[in-house]
């Protein structure tokens, strides 16, 4: 694990965060492999996704008061091109904690998956 990766992949945390609550897609696709999967549990039911759909989804939102948002990195652990961030944010006034797998091509990563769960 690098200095540049462990910038990168911050920057890019970031970033996917800013895109979802702001409805910006063109940093969600900047940031998600094409085939990127989204699952979690949120009040108990399984929710299940595709890039297209999550995009969709956030497309038209516009952010909240910014007291009801804010972004913590949890944990950063990478063996090699592949990497996971636990991410802890708020969203939709719900706190969330975000599995975020990452995968490194060439100098770039991305977010493969994203597995979450709401904690209130």
């Amino acid at each position: 694990m690098t200095a540049t990766d462990i910038e990168q992949i911050v920057q890019l945390t970031k970033e996917y965060y800013e895109g979802m609550i702001h409805g910006k897609v063109h940093l969600l696709e900047r940031v998600f492999e094409a085939g990127a999967r989204f699952q979690g549990v949120r009040d108990g039911e399984q929710v299940r996704r595709g890039l297209d759909e999550f995009v969709a989804m956030v497309s038209g939102i516009n952010g909240g008061p910014p007291d009801d948002y804010g972004l913590s990195i949890e944990l950063l652990d990478i063996t090699g091109p592949v990497g996971v961030v636990k991410v802890k944010d708020r969203f939709r006034g719900r706190t969330y904690v975000d599995y975020l797998t990452l995968v490194k091509s060439g100098a770039v990563w991305r977010i493969v998956n994203k597995t979450f769960a709401t904690v209130d």
